[in-house]
């Protein structure tokens, strides 16, 4: 070749390489300073700590890490959160996992996409409690009495009923009132029920207003760790957008369980939960699953067919389906 056909080929080669980097620029190829696209995914969440995964993970970035851009909407009602999925209002959401198994019995086109809160006997987040001077201290001591419970059907419903049982009780033999949980705490100081159900923060706040532990009435269907709560999506979810929710989630699990971050969690579950810090910082928090163990709903589910809720107890694998 010619010494001047050298500097044409070498002009050449570095035109077509210029053309290529802006090509792959303009194809969403990697670029210093660029910033990857994040999906959107709307998240149906209650205002609960068994639920806070949602907000940990939008909070500490762990969403942000899986390139989802979360769109959080905090509902107060539970059946409001099922509609949400249901409709394709929310993609994920949070739920009770007694309450997915009872969906499941029905049919309904949902299925379990990542783990929530724990039920450790170790730490109990929830009990049965006398209220003040009532001289109840054991099951026997209920018979006639009026316990409070959110709604029929629900996990302290059930795991109450399972207690009852395991004491030579049945729900026959005491009178049980619904009411929710935040309401709770007047009438029992007032004594128009003499006992109730109740999880953190208002068994911290019931016990600090007199009230008296009686039992750790979870522990009649947990004996060891199990599922309080879990996430939950339409059975047509994309399965790499719910891989990517679940990574997220769990990351935010690892981070929550952690000591150290106690302090950092219960400000973030104070800006979403009706909770004083003050109470937070007193109350027994809740762990979570690090991992998706779908054995650990297993429990629930059997203790919801027992006592009818759902016409026959399942395989909890059968939830992730």
């Amino acid at each position: 070749m010619s010494g001047r056909g050298r500097p044409r080929l070498l002009q050449a080669t570095l035109s077509c390489g210029l053309v290529l980097l802006v090509m792959t620029a303009g194809a969403g190829g990697s670029v210093a300073g660029r910033t990857p696209s994040l999906t959107t995914v709307k998240i149906a969440v209650l205002p609960l700590e068994p639920t806070a995964l949602g907000f940990y993970a939008q909070h500490r970035g762990f969403f942000r890490k899986q390139g989802i851009d979360p769109q959080i909407t905090v509902f107060a009602d539970p059946a409001q959160i099922v509609a949400a999925v249901l409709s394709g209002e929310a993609q994920f959401s949070s739920f009770s996992t007694g309450g997915l198994a009872t969906l499941k019995s029905r049919g309904a086109p949902i299925r379990l996409v990542a783990a929530g809160a724990l039920y450790r006997p170790e730490a109990p987040t929830a009990a049965l409690v006398a209220g003040p001077g009532k001289a109840i201290t054991r099951a026997r001591d209920l018979i006639g009495k009026r316990i409070a419970i959110d709604a029929q059907n629900t996990i302290a419903h059930i795991a109450l009923l399972k207690w009852l049982q395991r004491n030579g009780l049945s729900a026959d033999d005491v009178r049980l009132s619904e009411i929710p949980f935040a309401q709770m705490l007047g009438p029992l100081r007032r004594g128009t029920v003499d006992a109730a159900v109740l999880p953190e923060p208002f068994l911290t706040l019931a016990t600090q207003r007199g009230a008296r532990r009686v039992a750790n009435h979870n522990d009649a269907v947990c004996s060891r760790d199990c599922l309080l709560t879990i996430w939950m999506a339409r059975r047509d979810v994309d399965p790499r957008l719910a891989a990517r929710f679940r990574n997220a989630i769990q990351a935010a699990a690892v981070w929550a369980n952690q000591h150290e971050n106690d302090r950092a969690s219960g400000a973030i579950l104070a800006r979403y939960a009706p909770i004083d810090a003050a109470v937070i910082a007193k109350m027994t928090r809740t762990r979570f699953s690090q991992r998706l163990r779908p054995a650990l709903a297993q429990p629930w589910i059997d203790v919801f067919a027992e006592f009818g809720v759902i016409p026959a107890s399942f395989a909890a694998i059968d939830l992730v389906r």
